[in-house]
Parts: structure tokens; C-alpha cells; sequence
């Protein structure tokens, strides 16, 4: 039952006191009586399995991030000292809890790829001394990954900014070309400790960087599957990570319908650039009849405008809200993680400051809070459950895993409200306290007093504007 805002507010009363009691909730003590909404949680009924959350990322020493050059070193002028790095990567992988990582290589400038002239005339055998993987090409990366999977990030995959300037995307030939191009990356990351999960054929394959049909992302899959479980890797593809999910989903109703593509696939992938969220849908049907679990890989505040969204936190976690509990979409990928001040704070987690070449620490944006009231208590095989809220001024989900049950609650209007929240089909509530964090815009992960549980039912007010994760893990919970 949805309350709509304009209701009067005796009316409103009314429509509140009726579901109490199709909850059951007749005797129910005047703490929860006088709630303005009801969320109600039913632990029977299951959704999709979550796969974490993350960003993209370039490396520290990029001169990209900070928009700086040293000729002597080519790298960013401003140096951050492995100390200085270790605090942000905590910051990002054990206090945020990400457990996922995009690297952004392979940009392909002529004469400054990895492999700048084409190793031979022969796409199924390799000279390994054509190629450069040096720096930021990809070896950078691949540290940056080590150090990142230490921190808890199990979850990474390489897709490539562009492809060298020589290659092409017409013929037989030129898929097994870039195929052998990825498993070159795929094989040295290996060689550097990293096994590689997932890998996309390109990013964003619609735009103009490094466009590619859904018939060669298809061809190139075809290709490079089977020599990579020849050369004993189980990497999967994520496809086609495209920048808009209507052009995500005319590539990938070419990938899955060819079985031979479609069983290299682990996930389908999205950005919400230029177009209303709603074309999720789309990715959501093709995911949902494949079987295949849907991630949302690259958005920001910055990119939320032409989305036709409100570009601030507060909406950023309503979207995340929307992703999950709408499209069913598992994986939540952040733009940046880190990037220099000039970039601004619509684009990144945590902006690193500085002043010419010197590192002047590091600011934690809004951002990173809100989705942490997510990426800190949503563990990747948690389940997600139904959740519905009376009010649509409040937004909220429900999680189970092994240690027990977490909602996320939104309230999106501009007044505060009493929220009472009723959940069944765990009864191990019951006997717990609930714990309550929250951010608004003058809090940042504030601990809240913790609540207490009458039988299957707790109550909480929400200020305007904030969100609020609840948890209850004091109990084994089944999935």
C-alpha cells in the first residue's frame, strides 16, 4: 500500500491504522501506533545474491589524478609517499569495505601502447617481447590490485580504455588480434600474482574511444574463451560495460544469443550515462532470462544531471536504492575511488589534495559516506529481501547473510518521519537489539542509540534527508 504525500493528514491515519492491522499489529504499544510510515520486511522472499561494491581507479603516481607532469620521472609531479597510499587504499577497501576494483589501462596511443606495432602477423602466437606492459600500461595495476585484494577487494577486472592504434574491428583476423592482446594482459597479471575473475572486452564500446560492434565484442569472446580455459584460467566476461544501458542492451542481445559466446559470461554490465535510469530495465530482462547477474560499473554525481537526476549524495544513495531494489542489480560501481582536488567532488570518494607537487592529505566527500551506509554492512552472497515501504518519501531495503539482517532506509522528503518497521520470517530478531548508523548532512556514520525489538517490530525516526542502515547480527541468520 503506497501513502500518497498530498493525503490529508486524518486520511493518512486511517490508511496507517488499517495496514497496522492487516500486520497484525493491532495491540501494538503507541510508540509504533503513532508511526507515520511502516516498512515492512519479509524475510521469505528472496532476490538477487549482492556482489559488492567498488570503482574504478588509476594509480597514484597517474599524472592524470593530480593533473600534473614530471618530465624527469613521466609520472604525476605530486609524489605520495607508500605510507600516504596505504592510508587512502584503507580507507577505501577496510573502512568502506569495497571489495571491488576497475582499473583504467590499455589507452592506446600511437607509439605508447602495450603493444604499440603488432607483434607478428599470426593472432595465435605470441612474441612477448612486443610488448610493454610497464607503468601504467598495465604493471601498475596489477600492484595497485595485490595491494587492494590484501585489503579485502576479492573482485577486479581490466576494461580497456582503448585499443592501439593499428588495430581494427571488421574481420575474423582483427577479433583474434585483440583477443590475443587481452590475454597478454590477462597472462601478466598473472605473472604478477593476480588472477584476473572477470575481464571486459572494452569499455563503454558505443562511444568513440574504442568502438565495437556487439558482433565483434561476440566474435572476440568466441575467440579468446577457450584459450583462456587452454591456459588454465576461469576468467569470465563482463559485457558489454557500455555507457548507456539502452546501447548495453542491443550488444548484449548479440553476445547471448550465440551459446557459444554466452557461456564465457559471468555478468552483464551497464553505465547510466545520457538516458533515464529506467532503461535498466532493459539489461534487467536480458539478465533475468539468461541468468546472468546485472552490475551497474561506472557512474558518479557528476554524470547524474544527464540522467535527468538530482546531482547531490542523498540522491546518489536513492539511486543505489533504485539499482538494487528495482533492477535487481547486484554490483555498484562508483566512478573514481580517488582523484586529485582539481577534479572536483562530484566524481570521486575521497579527493586528494595537494599544492603543486606536494601532497597535502586527502578529503573525505559526502559520497563516500552515503555509500558506505551501504558497502560497509552489504557484504558480497548476501541475499536481498523484500522490503516495502508505505510512504515513497521513504526508500528501503533488506539484506540477509550469515550474520544476520541489515536495512538500508532513505528518507528522500524534506520532513522528518516515524518509521515502524515489521519483519517476518526471522525470528532471530526477537531476541536482538537493533544497532543504527547514520548519515545526513551534518552526520557522517553517527552511531545512534541502540534500539529496542518487541517480538518482530522496532521503531525508529528518520530525519529528512538522511540515510540509516539498521542491523541486527546478533544472530545466526539462514538464507
Amino acid at each position: 500500500m503506497v501513502i500518497e504525500k498530498d493525503n490529508p493528514l486524518s486520511h493518512r491515519k486511517a490508511l496507517i491504522a488499517g495496514t497496522m492491522c492487516v500486520l497484525g499489529w493491532a495491540t501494538c504499544s503507541p510508540a509504533r501506533a503513532d508511526a507515520q510510515t511502516i516498512v515492512a520486511v519479509d524475510a521469505a522472499v528472496k532476490y538477487q545474491v549482492m556482489d559488492g561494491f567498488g570503482t574504478s581507479v588509476r594509480v597514484f603516481e597517474d599524472p592524470h589524478v593530480f593533473d600534473n607532469f614530471d618530465p624527469a620521472t613521466k609520472r604525476a609531479a605530486t609524489v605520495m609517499t607508500p605510507q600516504q597510499q596505504d592510508e587512502v587504499l584503507d580507507k577505501l577497501y577496510k573502512e568502506l569495505k569495497l571489495t571491488r576494483v576497475r582499473p583504467v589501462n590499455g589507452e592506446g596511443k600511437l607509439g605508447a601502447g602495450i603493444e604499440p606495432v603488432n607483434d607478428n602477423d599470426n593472432p595465435d602466437v605470441t612474441d612477448p617481447g612486443k610488448f610493454n606492459f610497464a607503468f601504467k600500461n598495465l604493471d601498475a595495476h596489477a600492484d595497485y590490485l595485490m595491494r587492494a585484494r590484501r585489503r579485502g577487494a576479492g573482485t577486479s577486472f581490466l576494461s580497456p580504455l582503448g585499443r592501439e592504434s593499428w588495430m581494427d574491428t571488421h574481420t575474423n583476423n582483427d577479433a583474434g588480434e585483440y583477443a590475443e592482446w587481452l590475454l597478454a594482459q590477462v597472462k601478466r597479471c598473472a605473472e604478477r600474482d593476480v588472477r584476473l575473475p572477470y575481464l571486459s572486452v572494452a569499455n563503454e564500446p558505443s562511444t568513440y574511444r574504442n568502438p565495437m560492434s556487439g558482433e565483434f565484442v561476440r566474435d572476440v569472446i568466441k575467440n579468446l574463451g577457450p584459450r583462456l580455459r587452454k591456459a588454465r584460467f576461469d576468467t569470465k566476461f563482463i559485457t558489454p560495460d557500455d555507457v548507456r544501458s539502452s546501447d548495453a542492451a542491443a550488444r548484449t542481445k548479440v553476445i547471448l544469443a550465440d551459446p557459444a559466446a554466452r557461456q564465457y559470461v559471468g555478468a552483464l554490465a551497464t553505465h547510466l550515462y545520457d538516458e533515464s535510469v529506467s532503461h535498466v530495465g532493459q539489461m534487467k530482462t536480458l539478465a533475468d532470462q539468461y541468468e546472468l547477474p546485472l552490475w551497474m560499473t561506472e557512474f558518479s554525481i557528476g554524470g547524474m544531471r544527464s540522467a535527468k537526476l538530482h546531482a547531490d549524495p542523498l540522491h546518489w544513495a536513492s539511486l543505489m536504492h533504485d539499482l538494487i531494489s528495482t533492477y535487481n542489480v547486484s554490483a555498484v560501481d562508483y566512478m573514481w575511488g580517488f582523484f586529485g582536488k582539481w577534479e572536483g567532488d562530484k566524481t570521486t570518494l575521497i579527493m586528494l589534495n595537494n599544492t603543486g607537487d606536494k601532497y597535502d592529505g586527502y578529503t573525505l566527500t559526502k559520497t563516500y559516506y552515503m555509500t558506505g551506509q551501504f558497502s560497509r554492512f552489504i557484504r558480497p552472497g548476501s541475499r536481498r529481501i523484500k522490503a516495502e515501504s508505505s510512504d515513497q518519501a521513504i526508500e528501503a531495503s533488506a539484506y540477509l547473510d550469515d550474520r544476520g539482517l541489515t536495512i538500508v532506509a532513505i528518507n528522500t522528503g524534506d520532513a522528518d518521519r516515524k518509521v515502524a518497521f515489521s519483519v517476518s520470517g526471522y525470528p532471530a530478531l526477537a531476541k536482538s537489539r537493533v544497532e543504527a548508523i547514520r548519515t545526513s548532512s551534518t552526520e557522517d556514520w553517527a552511531s545512534l542509540p541502540a534500539l529496542a525489538v518487541d517480538r518482530t517490530t522496532f521503531a525508529a525516526t528518520l530525519p529528512h534527508n538522511s540515510i540509516t542502515t539498521f542491523t541486527a547480527n546478533r544472530e545466526k541468520a539462514s538464507r
